[in-house]
């Protein structure tokens, strides 16, 4: 029987894991309105995804190996802090350059949620045990997703565009107040090395030089680049260029979510009785069956909502039941480096969706091309990685 003290933490590291698509979700109906009032295409806003995932990066690179030293509890107050100040900056921001550095910034406070969200989990259990508890809380934090297009609609409907980031203060600010008051410390080893500039190349080497660890963070992070690239110019497709309303678009990004819940509901229930493994190669083939089912309806000219939403919320069920496993997978081997590991995991993770997102919004040219052609690299090169491996991490 699960006891309400394990919900609720599930319940608060769900929220801290949830900085990242609460900054985007309901950012998302809104960049039509951001796009026109600081005179841009609706491609480089898009870009600003990539910016702001960028600093997600770079901050996970960070805030990683401090949590590992002060532990995890000061550094996720902190990190939450930047996140709430810089969506109080956004809320005044007149001009796309001061909006991408503002969510640069952003995007470095929201790394310390997920990031260490994980190396929580890894302070607490091993490999299929923390895999299970990972699906837990991305099961829960899914549903932010869900919830979020709905709420920046709405804001966008009756208030002005820049609202979108008022809200994001007050969801962060609230998360500082339950960190505070709930949160207890879950880290056994702390670290006085952790930040010796020697010590962290040393960390970090022996993280890369790991296949286990290589080959789990290529398998995940590839596989979840499809969603950034849908995610730089889905308004535009689908708000814009097919002239649908914010809260439609909201309904449409609700079932992409319920695909990621799907999945991580899915994963959470298979992953003791199959294992890591056993539920990457299902997730595997969803992701390459629908990405190719994309592609084929892109190439015959089919530009429809359905055309879009069907095949990218199956793939999303596929994404979301390998998230948790390969990053279970691949912090495993590193029970007192829970915080450089997941560090650089999440760095590798967002730079590769950062990538994505830039060069879909850069190549955006009011088709789905750009889109589907990142997707279909997302379902097929994650299974060819995993079966030329897959001796090694079995």
């Amino acid at each position: 029987m699960i006891s309400i003290r394990y919900i609720l933490f599930v319940v608060l590291i769900a929220g801290i894991s949830s900085l990242n698509p609460v900054a985007i979700d309901i950012f998302l109906p809104a960049m039509p309105a951001i796009a026109h009032a600081m005179a841009v295409d609706p491609g480089t806003l898009g870009i600003t995804l990539g910016i702001f995932t960028i600093g997600t990066a770079f901050g996970q690179i960070v805030f990683g190996p401090i949590s590992d030293k002060f532990g995890r509890k000061p550094i996720i107050i902190f990190g939450l802090s930047i996140y709430v100040i810089a969506a109080i900056f956004a809320f005044y921001s007149s001009n796309i350059e001061e909006l991408s550095l503002i969510r640069f910034v952003q995007g470095i406070g929201a790394a310390s949620g997920r990031i260490i969200g994980v190396a929580i989990v890894r302070d607490i259990y091993e490999k299929e045990r923390a895999a299970r508890l990972l699906s837990n809380i991305w099961t829960v934090s899914t549903i932010v997703p869900i919830i979020n297009p709905f709420i920046g609609s709405a804001l966008v409907l009756y208030f002005p565009w820049n609202s979108v980031f008022l809200f994001m203060a007050i969801f962060s600010g609230t998360l500082v107040l339950l960190t505070i008051i709930y949160f207890k410390e879950t880290s056994k080893f702390k670290d006085p090395k952790a930040l010796n500039p020697r010590e962290l190349v040393k960390n970090f080497t022996q993280i890369l030089i790991n296949r286990t660890f290589v080959v789990y963070t290529l398998i995940g992070s590839i596989t979840m680049s499809s969603l950034y690239g849908f995610l730089a110019i889905s308004s535009d497709l689908l708000i814009t260029q097919l002239n649908q309303s914010p809260a439609t678009f909201a309904w449409q990004l609700a079932i992409v979510g319920f695909g990621s819940l799907t999945g991580s509901f899915i994963s959470a229930r298979l992953s003791i009785k199959f294992g890591i493994n056993g539920v990457i190669k299902l997730g595997l083939c969803i992701t390459a069956m629908s990405s190719l089912s994309f592609f084929i309806l892109s190439i015959n000219g089919i530009f429809t909502a359905l055309a879009i939403i069907a095949p990218f919320t199956i793939q999303r069920v596929g994404e979301a039941m390998i998230s948790a496993q390969s990053m279970a997978g691949a912090i495993t081997p590193f029970p007192k480096k829970a915080g450089a590991s997941s560090s650089l995991l999440g760095f590798i993770r967002q730079l590769i969706g950062a990538c994505a997102a830039i060069l879909v919004g850069y190549f955006s040219d009011g088709t789905t091309f750009p889109m589907v052609i990142t997707c279909l690299f997302a379902g097929i090169t994650p299974g060819a990685i995993y079966l030329y491996f897959s001796r090694e991490i079995n």
